[in-house]
């Protein structure tokens, strides 16, 4: 599906209907990313419409020359969110800058947020990242060590398996190969201006709230995200060991029963 904001043509997928639910993908992968680790859960749970955007420059979604920064993106964001979903409160769910984004969100939109979902979320004040480490990777892997997108997988993953690299094929790679990287790497940064960025540091939020972090996620740490939790009282947090970036992936059964606690504790009322 295509919403047109100003001169963006902005490709997202939905499914089912009820209560929305925004997901915001991270930094050069798209919707796919959100879409694979969510609809699983989704499958044993009715009552949500999904929503699957791709971001400027990532995915389906072309660039605009108007979009520099991440205010830009969240002035973009809010006018889709009015289109969508224009008479109604929604859930958010953001990986990565997905999660810059769902903050930025708070202070733009948060009265009509419900639920909030940050799963190894970009935050300013991310410091002491973990050295990058395998710490276990299975001897079946051996058969695909020919497999071109091999090193790609292993330059994230802590715990590596077949079934996670071809998860990481299906969800991950594809953005990747996607994306547009001249205008990734030489038109957009990922920071908001000083003014939000300082607010960002101060976030609260005090509805339902699941943060996700990895405890050897070499990219973005954990310490930021539990820097939120002052400002979150409803949150649960949880820092995952044998878990990097690609948390979501590399620990399935642990994410998939947290995101359904955030949905049951969202539904208390």
């Amino acid at each position: 599906m295509i919403c047109s904001i100003r001169d963006v043509p902005v490709y997202y997928k939905e499914y089912g209907e009820g209560k929305p639910l925004l997901s915001i993908h991270g930094w050069s992968v798209d919707h796919r990313l959100m879409s694979g680790c969510l609809e699983p859960i989704f499958n044993e749970i009715q009552g949500y419409r999904r929503i699957y955007l791709d971001l400027p420059g990532m995915g389906k979604t072309p660039v605009a020359s108007w979009i520099r920064n991440s205010d830009n993106m969240l002035e973009l964001l809010g006018e889709f969110i009015n289109a969508v979903i224009p008479d109604e409160n929604f859930l958010v769910a953001g990986e990565s800058y997905g999660g810059r984004l769902s903050l930025g969100l708070i202070h733009t939109a948060g009265e009509r947020i419900d639920g909030v979902l940050l799963i190894c979320s970009n935050h300013p004040e991310s410091e002491n990242l973990p050295v990058k480490q395998t710490i276990w990777k299975s001897e079946a892997l051996k058969a695909k060590e020919n497999d071109p997108d091999m090193d790609a997988y292993m330059e994230l993953a802590v715990v590596a398996a077949p079934e996670m690299f071809e998860k990481y094929k299906n969800d991950v790679l594809p953005g990747i190969k996607a994306a547009d990287y001249n205008f990734l790497t030489n038109h957009l940064t990922g920071s908001y201006g000083p003014e939000l960025e300082n607010k960002l540091k101060t976030t609260r939020f005090d509805k339902p709230a699941c943060i996700l972090a990895g405890r050897q996620d070499h990219w973005v740490g954990y310490t930021g995200a539990y820097k939120l939790l002052e400002g979150f009282p409803r949150a649960t947090f949880a820092v995952l060991d044998g878990a990097g970036h690609n948390l979501q992936i590399e620990n399935e059964p642990l994410f998939n029963q947290m995101v359904k606690d955030w949905l049951w504790r969202v539904n208390l009322r």
